[in-house]
């Protein structure tokens, strides 16, 4: 995770769950076979829209973000997936 938060610094990760801004926030995580679980999460500065169906959650970039040079979109399948109230969706 570290590399890749090298390369798109917007993408935040940790463990511990005081770090994380759950209000302002689209957060995931997947529960780790060793180890402590390691939310990753995008702020709502970044984000565009936030959309979901049947599980699957699609996080649109913001047009001014490193993201959006980089994808359209990010898909998230289901799994612990928190949107945070602060953040916009469609």
């Amino acid at each position: 995770m570290a590399s890749l938060a090298n390369k798109i610094p917007e993408l935040k990760f940790s463990s511990n769950t005081e770090e994380i801004p759950w209000d302002n926030a689209v957060v995931w995580t997947i529960m780790p076979r060793v180890g402590p679980r390691v939310y990753e999460w995008l702020e709502a500065e970044h984000i565009r829209y936030v959309s979901w169906t049947n599980g699957i959650v699609n996080i649109m970039p913001e047009h001014n973000s490193i993201l959006s040079d980089k994808c359209q979109c990010i898909v998230l399948p289901s799994a612990f997936i928190w949107v945070g109230k602060q953040v916009k969706v469609a």
